[in-house]
Parts: C-alpha cells; structure tokens; sequence
C-alpha cells in the first residue's frame, strides 16, 4: 500500500487538541502583511534580515504541517461562515498576483501560469479521488496549482541557491500574506503549504554555504477513508502536466528554458562568431537521435578540469530529455515521483495523453524528412509563452532562432513533420483541457469555468 491507514480514535482527538492550540491561538509577533511590488520583493531578497524572517517563518509556521494530526486539524478545520470560491474571488486573486506572473522568465511566464491553471482545474474537475479529499485542501491546491512559480518574475528559477530557502518556500512567505482576507485561514496555510512543497526534493540538498535543505513530509495519508495532504500532489501533478514530454507543450518549453538558463550563466548568443563554444545542451536541442553522448563539461566556454583531466557529461538530445520525462510517468515499479499518478483517474487519463503524443514526436522526428518550417516552432513558443510576450521571452526567441540557424540542414531536415505535429497538438492539448473542465462537478471548479475562454486566448493567438 502507499498510503499509511490512520483511523483510529486518537488521531481525532490529537487533532482536536492541536487544533485549539496551533489554529485558534493568534501568532506572537506575527509580520505584518507584505504587499511588495516585484521589484520591491527583489530588493528584499537581498536583506539578510528579510530572508532570516523569511526562514523562521517557515519552520515556525509552516514546518508543523509535516505532523499529519496537525495537517488534519487544518485540513478539517472549515469555518462556520466559510464559503465556496466564486468566480469573483478567483478574479480578485489573479489581480493581485499579475504582476509576478506576466513578469516571469521564459518558461515560466504567463503562459506557464495559464496552463497550470488549466491543468490544475482539468485534474480536479470531476475526479473521484480528488472529491474525497477535505474542501480545504481542494480549494488551496486549486490556488497552488495556479501561482506557485510566482516568485520566478522576482528571482530567476535557476538560481535558487543563493540562499537558505528555495523558489517555493520563499514564494510561499509571501503568498501568505497576500492572501490574507481573501480566503480562510486554513485554505491560506494550505496554500502556503503546498506552493513551499511543490519542487520535487526527495532527500538533503547541501548548498555551497554548507547549509542542509531538508525535503518535506508530503506522504499522503487516509483518515476515515479521505485521502489527506493530497494537495501537494496535486500541485506537484500540475507541473508534470506541463513536463509530459509531449510536443503540445514540453517540446517548446524545453526550448525556451534551455535558452534562459544559459542566458543566466552568462551566455550570450547574440555575439556569435562562427567560432563561439555553446554550452552542451544548447549543442543538443535539435538533435534528431535518441540517446545522449559524452561532452566535456563547460564553464565560461571553457573544459572543466579535474586532475589534468577533462570532466565529461552524459548530454542528452532534445527528444531523449523528453523520452526520460514520458518514461518516468509509466515506470514500474513506482517510484517518488509517479507514485500517486494511478489514484487520480483524471492524471491517468491526462498523462496518458501526454505519452502517446510523445511517442508521435519522437517517431516523426527520428523517420521522417522533409522541408522545416521554423515560423511553426516560433509561432509555438510565443503561444507558449502567452500574450503579450514580454521583452525577455522575445530576445529568448530570437535566440533559439539563431541556435536553429547553426543546425545543420540535414539535422534540420527531421523537424519538418514534427514541427507540424506539433502546433496540432498544441490546439488539441487546449481542446482537451477545455473539454475536462467543461465536464466539472467540483463547485470550485465551476467558479473557474468563466475564466477559461479569457485564460485560452491568452495562449491562442
């Protein structure tokens, strides 16, 4: 079994009691709400003092989640004068969070909220597993599922070890805050909760300051017949929606983030001189063959050294990285990463998609010839990135054009059939999560239903 069976009586009672003494007690000291702009919040990030509160409010307020009776007692705990989100509601809180999203890096900009949003309502619709969780839960992990890459317009994904907490946890600080007066306190500490969670981290990452993040207790577990603490799942299902390996979404987004996260190592592809040393994985992006192969490791366009010694790595091509990601959804047995996929029909239903749609790409693109339309791939990543791009994703574009323009013809010659495969997908991808949350019975949901003619359009073109 995969979920830990907690029925018995003393678990409610301990809930009960820790209810009383962990919700109903007002914080000492609490901060005041912060409603930073993000540029604001980036200057904050600098602070010493800001990321030290940062930190002691995490693992004072957020830490004893990890306990289950006090996540229960959360999760049970709905206010008698609580409602349901309303269409109105949900409008207020994207209002309040724009900011941070339309200024997001490529790959995790608009576009990438947008089908977050649509993923997460798309798995929550009407699913049978899902509704048997709490209404708390369900609601914070319908907001979690929407902004929990919030912080990536502050403070780019890909350095996250600057300090202590990660992209998650430092987000969560502030969504909190945020939030408060728009929804319930428990559905505000879930949300929280969850958008600290979401990154996948199964065991302790060491940083260069010697500092030891810890991974956070997400097991999932049952109390009479209610699956508990399944909003971090959820929230976590919504980013591998977006990472299926499939050419509706992936394919581009893959482009797009490999291009930004060279981009902030330094590299500069507009100074190309016939001679300029790409990083490894950029050498790769529009490989047509499977596998990966040895490459020295580069830094600053330069071999690493150990020993006298070159160090090598295993790059993998572009349709390899997406294999990976597809494989990883059906691998038997199960592992940390899909060991939950098979309880939510609506994840099995949406994964299973996304592998078929995969398999296509990478057949097209290892058998099939023809003459390539690169506008298709550029059409692509600006749906992707949702309108109107901004300034950054446009130069991110451009310079995935020029990495294009240095593949060879015969190389390029294999993305014919797959660059048009692909922009059918992507309509078809949007049909199919237009079509599960037209089918929704969970009233949450229900109240995102208006939202999604305007969200669609965003991403349509």
């Amino acid at each position: 079994m995969f979920f830990s069976k907690i029925r018995s009586s003393w678990l409610a009672l301990w809930a009960g009691f820790l209810h009383f003494m962990y919700l109903d007690r007002p914080a000492k000291n609490a901060a005041k709400p912060s409603f930073y702009t993000p540029e604001e919040l980036r200057e904050k990030l600098k602070d010493r003092s800001f990321q030290l509160e940062a930190i002691n409010w995490i693992e004072m307020t957020l830490r004893p989640l990890e306990n289950d009776a006090i996540f229960l007692a959360v999760a049970q705990n709905r206010p008698t004068d609580a409602r349901n989100i309303t269409t109105r509601d949900f409008r207020q809180i994207l209002d309040l969070f724009a900011p941070f999203i339309e200024s997001g890096t490529p790959a995790h900009e608009k576009g990438h909220h947008i089908f977050d949003a649509l993923g997460i309502m798309s798995l929550i619709s009407n699913d049978p597993w899902i509704a048997r969780a709490y209404r708390n839960e369900i609601d914070a992990a319908a907001l979690a599922g929407m902004i929990h890459d919030g912080l990536t317009g502050v403070q780019h994904r890909y350095i996250d070890n600057n300090w202590e907490l990660d992209h998650g946890e430092i987000w969560a600080h502030e969504v909190y805050r945020m939030l408060e007066g728009l929804v319930s306190q428990p559905v505000r500490l879930l949300t929280a909760y969850f958008i600290a969670t979401h990154p996948h981290r199964t065991k302790d990452v060491t940083l260069a300051s010697g500092y030891i993040r810890r991974p956070w207790n997400v097991k999932i577990f049952y109390y009479e017949d209610r699956p508990v603490r399944i909003g971090d799942r959820l929230t976590k299902f919504t980013d591998r929606l977006e990472n299926g390996g499939d050419s509706a979404c992936h394919f581009t987004r893959h482009a797009l983030a490999n291009v930004d996260g060279a981009l902030v190592g330094g590299l500069d592809l507009n100074h190309l001189d016939g001679t300029y040393n790409f990083s490894n994985s950029l050498s790769r992006l529009f490989a047509p063959s499977l596998g990966s192969i040895s490459m020295p490791s580069l830094k600053d366009g330069e071999p690493v050294l150990k020993d006298g010694q070159p160090v090598m790595e295993n790059v993998p091509s572009m349709i390899q990285h997406l294999k990976g990601y597809a494989d990883s959804a059906v691998a038997r047995p199960y592992s940390p990463y899909n060991m939950y996929d098979d309880f939510s029909p609506n994840m099995r239903f949406l994964m299973d998609w996304k592998i078929a749609n995969n398999k296509k790409l990478i057949e097209l693109v290892q058998n099939t010839t023809g003459t390539p339309n690169f506008e298709l791939f550029v059409q692509l990543m600006q749906m992707k990135s949702g309108y109107p791009n901004n300034d950054q994703t446009q130069k991110t574009i451009e310079l995935t054009r020029a990495l294009w323009e240095r593949t060879s013809p015969e190389d390029q010659a294999h993305w014919a059939q797959a660059f048009e495969f692909a922009l059918a997908s992507y309509y078809e991808w949007l049909t199919v999560l237009e079509t599960q949350i037209s089918q929704a019975t969970d009233p949450t949901v229900l109240a995102f239903q208006p939202l999604v003619a305007e969200f669609i359009s965003q991403v349509k073109g």
